[in-house]
């Protein structure tokens, strides 16, 4: 390690090129959890829980014990802040993996040491890698393994020919663990690292396999953990406590859909969708020095072990995000190609390397700090769209969705981010233990209707109507809700007839036994703008992206709701939030359009987009 820090021009050039971002980070980060799964990954931490398959074992130990240990705030800041430790620890290995490539690629020692601190600012500063760092996530830890390995394999493609296979071995166990935290991703290392470990067991035999394999498959042993805390702690989802219940959530089942031909839009597409947002996280200029960077680099003796490892690595985490779909403005869906970002940005310090060897050391420093000026240019037109400082906005919410909700209510939530952000709130504040959740799209999930129906018998009726028709039956739910308050949670799922017997119930909606009259949502709507009214106050002007369509989205529901109930005012107001927030949303003008100046209810099925949208 020493001998390393003094290659790399001691121990500063590192220091910098991970202080800068991990300070902003730090300063970026919310006390209050973000949405999509942020919650449920907070829930997890509380006691050694079981998330979403595959699971994420390494991610519970982990965060669990740092939050026992770490005694700085609420559980959701001190597991945001773990994620920024974490993407901290893989922006050093992408300064050092840049490091030993820039020096493949020639150029002179400082210029070297300017240029790998500029790609690492300029992975950092994307909005791929600031979204990891600053909220509940399992990117950051995977992105920290991930690269660690790759760093492992540069160093050892650059020093070679070698004798030393530790660096294959400490990437082997950095893969095991990766395969414990989020085992897709961990296994795209596989092609990217094949040519290297064929490299060394030619050389070296087959002991150097063997005991990287043996490294790999210690890393898997923490998938024991799975049925050790089933049914056990606060989320146990899958329930994996037999040997098929295990396989059902490590394998994934609930998601093997939602890929390759499962996926609605064409590959080339998806792939163009991955492309424009490395352009628009780095700058299309980056992404054209990367191709240059990876020619050069290739076609240079010294450095083509090195530029196809990177090659590899930026080609398959890319073409891995299009197989799944790429969602847009999915900051989840990013966290799957950090790899990529940090590939490409050092292939394009490549190509400035490249051309630094051309130069005399003085020359080459003045280009390598000019190259550095430009790689903070992208960092500082994202930076405020990643920052979570100040954040509040999903701790709002959970007043009207959790904390103010009727005495010992039943909540049908549609929305994972709802489910995720209640059992996330309720694990951490265990203040609503009369309520019941019922999270509709995790019921196929093994063991979930068991336990509900064991916790609440009075929901049998109910959930096996779910099970056996794929929707709630009215009558159902008004036999339910004669004996305890049930609230629902409007999607395109719940269907209309059911619309007879809800009237809107704060920012949602309450099934009526006796059915829904004029009156009931009439007052029900005056209640529920009045919320909003308040809740739009408590906001402001929702700068995060993900706050915006979650608005969007319940404007657009509420309107839909309204315009059938004949409650035409109120979903012109609902509309005038949703447009305010996107004012081109062409199926909300068309609906405003269609409310018109006239009364009375209006039939919304020409305006109902697909529920998966």
């Amino acid at each position: 390690m020493a001998s390393a820090e003094h290659h790399e021009g001691g121990p500063w050039p590192a220091a910098l090129a991970v202080g800068v971002p991990l300070a902003a980070w730090l300063a970026s980060t919310s006390a209050h959890d973000y949405w999509l799964d942020s919650g449920e990954l907070v829930a997890q931490a509380t006691d050694f829980g079981i998330s979403h398959p595959p699971g994420h074992p390494l991610f519970g130990i982990v965060t669990t014990l740092l939050g026992w240990l770490l005694p700085v705030g609420p559980l959701a800041y001190r597991v945001a802040l773990a994620s920024a430790f974490f993407t901290a620890g893989a922006a050093l290995c992408v300064f050092r993996a840049a490091r030993a490539t820039f020096d493949q690629a020639g150029a002179p020692s400082r210029a070297a040491s300017v240029l790998a601190i500029g790609s690492t600012w300029l992975a950092c500063g994307s909005y791929a890698w600031w979204m990891q760092a600053v909220r509940p996530e399992v990117y950051a830890l995977q992105a920290f393994l991930v690269m660690l390995a790759i760093e492992r394999l540069v160093r050892l493609e650059a020093s070679w020919p070698t004798s030393d296979a530790r660096p294959l071995y400490h990437a082997s166990f950095a893969l095991g663990l990766a395969l414990a935290n989020h085992h897709f991703l961990g296994l795209l290392l596989l092609p990217a690292g094949a040519a290297t470990l064929a490299r060394v067991v030619a050389a070296r035999g087959r002991r150097p396999f063997l005991v990287g394999a043996g490294l790999v498959l210690s890393g898997l042993f923490l998938y024991l953990y799975l049925p050790l805390r089933a049914g056990r702690a606060f989320l146990t989802l899958g329930e994996p406590d037999t040997a098929a219940r295990v396989w059902w959530v490590v394998s994934a089942q609930a998601f093997q859909k939602n890929q390759g031909a499962g996926v609605p839009d064409p590959l080339g597409d998806r792939t163009l969708d991955v492309l424009v947002q490395l352009g628009e996280g780095l700058h299309v200029v980056t992404l054209a020095l990367a191709i240059a960077g990876a020619y050069v680099l290739i076609r240079r003796p010294a450095g083509r072990r090195v530029g196809v490892l990177w090659s590899l690595v930026l080609v398959i985490f890319v073409m891995a995000r299009a197989w799944l779909g790429f969602v847009r403005h999915n900051p989840d869906a990013l966290g799957y190609l950090m790899p990529a970002f940090a590939a490409a940005a050092i292939l394009a310090g490549a190509f400035v390397a490249t051309l630094a060897s051309f130069f005399s050391p003085r020359g080459a420093f003045a280009l390598a700090v000019l190259t550095l000026g430009l790689a903070l240019v992208p960092p500082a037109t994202l930076g405020r769209t990643a920052s979570l400082a100040g954040f509040r906005d999903t701790d709002l919410f959970d007043d009207p969705i959790r904390r103010e909700l009727p005495s010992r209510a039943i909540l049908i939530a549609h929305d994972p981010s709802t489910i995720f952000r209640y059992w996330g709130g309720e694990a951490t504040e265990r203040i609503r233990p009369d309520v019941t959740l019922v999270p509709v799209p995790f019921l196929t999930y093994p063991g979930l209707v068991e336990r509900l129906a064991t916790e609440a018998p009075e929901l049998r009726a109910l959930l096996g109507d779910y099970l056996l028709e794929g929707r709630f039956g009215l009558a159902a739910l008004q036999t339910v809700a004669g004996e305890r308050p049930v609230i629902v949670e409007l999607d395109l799922r719940v269907p209309r007839d059911v619309y007879e017997t809800l009237a809107p119930h704060e920012l949602q909606f309450r099934v009526l036994a006796a059915g829904a009259t004029e009156t009931d949502v009439r007052e029900g709507e005056a209640t529920q703008l009045a919320r909003w009214t308040e809740l739009e106050r408590l906001l402001g002007e929702p700068r995060d992206p993900e706050t915006r369509r979650r608005v969007l989205w319940h404007s657009y529901q509420h309107a839909l709701f309204a315009a059938e109930a004949g409650e035409r005012d109120a979903a012109r107001t609902h509309l005038s939030r949703g447009l305010a927030i996107a004012p081109n949303e062409t199926a909300l003008r068309d609906l405003l359009r269609a409310l018109g100046e006239g009364e009375g209810p209006l039939d919304t099925s020409a305006f109902r987009v697909d529920a998966a949208e």
